[in-house]
C-alpha cells in the first residue's frame, strides 16, 4: 500500500465482502466445514504401526486413505470431524469415537453405509494395536 487512502480502501472493500457473504450465506465470512473440526494431535510411531496393521488385516479393502468413500467410509480427514450417523445422530470422531467403531462397529454405522464390518476385531487385536490403528486414521485427518 502506497498510500493510507489506498490502505482504508483496501479495508472498506475487505468489510464489504464479509458483509455480502454473511447477507448471502447467513454464515460469517470464515465460517464453513472446518467449524466442526480441530486440529488433530497424533503419535507418528504408534500410526506407522497402525498402518502396517491396517494392510495386514484387510481395513484398507473397505477403507480409503483419502475421503473417498468404499464399502466403509474413507479415513482422510475422518478424525476429529463431525459424522452422521444412520440412527441421524451426529457425533465428533474422536479417539473414543474411532476406537468403539473397531471394537463395536456396528453400535454407531455412519448414514448411507451398512453395518458390515466385522465385528471380531475385539478379540483378534490387543487394545494397544486398536489404538495404533486409531493414531493411524488420526494421522491422515
Amino acid at each position: 500500500m502506497k498510500t493510507w487512502a489506498e490502505g482504508l480502501a483496501a479495508l472498506g472493500i475487505t468489510i464489504l465482502l464479509g458483509v455480502s457473504l454473511w447477507a448471502f450465506s447467513g454464515r460469517p465470512l470464515g465460517a464453513g466445514a472446518t467449524d466442526s473440526t480441530s486440529p488433530v494431535s497424533f503419535d507418528s510411531e504408534a500410526a506407522a504401526r497402525g498402518e502396517a496393521l491396517a494392510a495386514a488385516t484387510g481395513c484398507l479393502a473397505c477403507h480409503n486413505i483419502d475421503e473417498t468413500a468404499s464399502t466403509g467410509p474413507g479415513w482422510g480427514g475422518l478424525a476429529g470431524s463431525e459424522v452422521t450417523l444412520a440412527s441421524g445422530e451426529m457425533v465428533v470422531a474422536d479417539d473414543a469415537y474411532l476406537f468403539n467403531s473397531i471394537i463395536d462397529p456396528a453400535s454407531q454405522v455412519v448414514a448411507g453405509f451398512d453395518a458390515v464390518m466385522p465385528t471380531t476385531y475385539a478379540d483378534s487385536l490387543s487394545e494397544t494395536e486398536i489404538n495404533d490403528l486409531v493414531e493411524y486414521i488420526k494421522s491422515l485427518a
